[in-house]
């Protein structure tokens, strides 16, 4: 029962400190350093006391069983609380054909607080709209959500920004 126990600790300690883990390239890939060193500290505590555990007794396969077992699930929790948090901006490129439908959705895009640019284009059938909207990631189901009401038939590509700091004097 002892032993039981102790995987049960290693994966609760893994899977936190690889949620931890997780957060932290998050915050410091969007620009918040600061927290992701108070998450990389705690992280690093976590780890040290959950490998300490496992190395107490490598003859054991179920510690290096609970050990791999939390960092997998660590991983998938860490993923799911990021997309919830949702931190940065996503640049939406929707791509339509030129016509009635695509000022309609630049207008209630604009409408609903989105900045819209909206670039003329020519594709392999025609004239083509491609409007670019950069969002927080927040609310990007609220865009596709317009998108879709109003040009189904839309091409829509979606990539996250990255922050970059301009030297002003």
């Amino acid at each position: 029962m002892n032993i039981i126990i102790a995987a049960l600790s290693i994966f609760l300690l893994r899977l936190l400190d690889q949620t931890l883990g997780t957060l932290r390239l998050l915050y410091v890939n969007k620009g918040r350093p600061g927290l992701g060193a108070v998450l990389g500290f705690a992280e690093s505590a976590i780890w040290v006391v959950a490998i300490s555990r496992v190395i107490q007794d490598l003859n054991d396969p179920l510690l290096i069983f609970g050990y791999a077992l939390g960092f997998a699930a660590g991983t998938i929790v860490g993923s799911y609380i990021e997309s919830s948090i949702a931190i940065g901006d996503v640049v939406v490129r929707i791509f339509t054909s030129k016509n009635e439908k695509s000022r309609k959705l630049s207008d209630e895009l604009r409408v609903a607080g989105f900045g819209v640019t909206v670039i003329n284009g020519k594709g392999m059938d025609g004239e083509v709209v491609i409007s670019w909207c950069v969002t927080p990631r927040k609310k990007l189901r609220k865009v596709i959500s317009i998108v879709e009401s109003i040009c189904p038939e839309a091409y829509v590509t979606t990539e996250p920004t990255s922050p970059t700091k301009l030297n002003r004097k």
